[in-house]
């Protein structure tokens, strides 16, 4: 029995098992969850939108009425192609979906911690004065006509 994966050269069924298998433990694993539902979303997008070209040119070509010269047959051919189509754009929304996901966790996850962290860096030497090392010294301390007092 064929799943209809064979032959086609498309790993949708390997990438919804690898989207099962993520346990959610470091932000790695978002990143990683963002990047195959992204590649689960474009596939579906590019099979169910070929699949709804197909499906409407192969109804355009159903015998309908005599007098209407096969318009009719058209015109519900691309109806019918059309909900696929919708189907389509919901799975290339899908895909999209993820990668917001993964924007947003940095926008309120990471961005806040990097900030924070560069204020304790910056805000080290400017709030504790005295004691430092490597550094020039900020005020007061030092050898003489170091920009401190002179002794």
């Amino acid at each position: 029995m064929s799943t209809g994966d064979d032959g086609v050269g498309s790993n949708l069924g390997q990438l919804i098992k690898m989207l099962d298998a993520i346990e959610f433990k470091t932000d790695r694993d978002l990143y990683t969850y963002a990047k195959i539902l992204r590649a689960i979303g474009m596939e579906l997008h590019l099979r169910v939108g070929m699949d709804a070209d197909l499906i409407s040119a192969i109804l355009s070509q159903y015998k309908g009425k005599w007098y209407t010269f096969g318009l009719q047959s058209k015109i519900r051919g691309k109806l019918v192609g059309y909900h696929l189509h919708v189907g389509a754009n919901a799975a290339k929304v899908l895909g999209l979906s993820g990668v917001k996901m993964y924007a947003s966790f940095v926008k309120h996850f990471i961005k806040p911690e990097q900030e924070a962290e560069a204020e304790s860096r910056q805000g080290k030497g400017k709030s504790k004065p005295g004691f430092s090392i490597g550094d020039r010294p900020s005020d007061g301390a030092g050898k003489p006509g170091e920009g401190g007092r002179a002794a």
